[in-house]
């Protein structure tokens, strides 16, 4: 029987991390990867320069979309000051960011967001959440839109004892749950996903304690979109 670790206490553990600097697996305050500074620069020229920051964490991939010329609303439960501080000596990036300190399930944004980041935090929520999250701004889309993703599926998490850890109403996607998810979502969008293998492991022990099938998706419309399905590339190595 598998141990189920409640949204509250997730939530205590990345707001103290986040407020006091403590060392994670996933490394909260690393900057942003090598795949989305090329994606940063390789934009299409008509893209709306607003972003949504679905998860902003530490702020890396926030700070990145002000830096390249964003206004930025950036969304998490995650306490909002640690990024605040950081931001606090850059008027000009400080002047292109909204913090909203909310679920990312209940935020309510309308907005055409030229730009939708998502890294490493739609696996938290249910399926049913991540995909009205998605829908929402599929449908909110009115120019040239992509969305980067990075999503965890086939999750397994084990604590010191070996046994396998659940976090409460996260989604547990598979890659073909969330394969199938991704073509309903994107119809008509192009649609491109790498996948890769990624563990974590306890800096002391070296144990193995994540393991998990990561998709990097990037999601474009175009102005004008056919009704046809969404392209959807193969299992690709990153």
């Amino acid at each position: 029987m598998p141990v189920q670790h409640s949204k509250a206490s997730l939530h205590a553990f990345y707001a103290d991390a986040l407020r006091n600097g403590r060392s994670t697996g996933e490394e909260l305050r690393a900057p942003v990867s090598a795949r989305f500074r090329a994606l940063l620069t390789s934009l299409p020229a008509d893209i709306p320069r607003r972003a949504l920051d679905l998860g902003y964490g530490a702020g890396a991939y926030t700070i990145a979309l002000a830096k390249a010329g964003f206004t930025v609303v950036a969304v998490d439960q995650a306490p909002a000051e640690p990024l605040l501080r950081r931001l606090s000596p850059h008027e000009d990036l400080a002047g292109r960011v909204t913090v909203v300190e909310s679920l990312i399930e209940q935020y309510v944004g309308e907005e055409d967001f030229g730009l939708l980041v998502a890294k490493d935090v739609l696996h938290y929520l249910s399926q049913h959440d991540v995909e009205a999250v998605l829908t929402q701004a599929v449908q909110s889309a009115r120019a040239v839109n992509l969305h980067y993703l990075e999503v965890f599926a086939g999750i397994s998490r084990t604590d010191a004892h070996g046994d396998q850890i659940h976090i409460e109403g996260e989604a547990r996607y598979t890659p073909e749950t969330l394969s199938r998810a991704l073509e309903r979502i994107y119809e008509g969008w192009e649609v491109a996903v790498s996948w890769d293998d990624h563990t974590e492991q306890d800096t002391r022990s070296r144990r193995t304690y994540f393991e998990a099938t990561r998709a990097t998706v990037t999601a474009v419309r175009k102005c004008r979109v056919s009704s046809g399905t969404a392209t959807m590339k193969g299992r690709e190595a990153s």
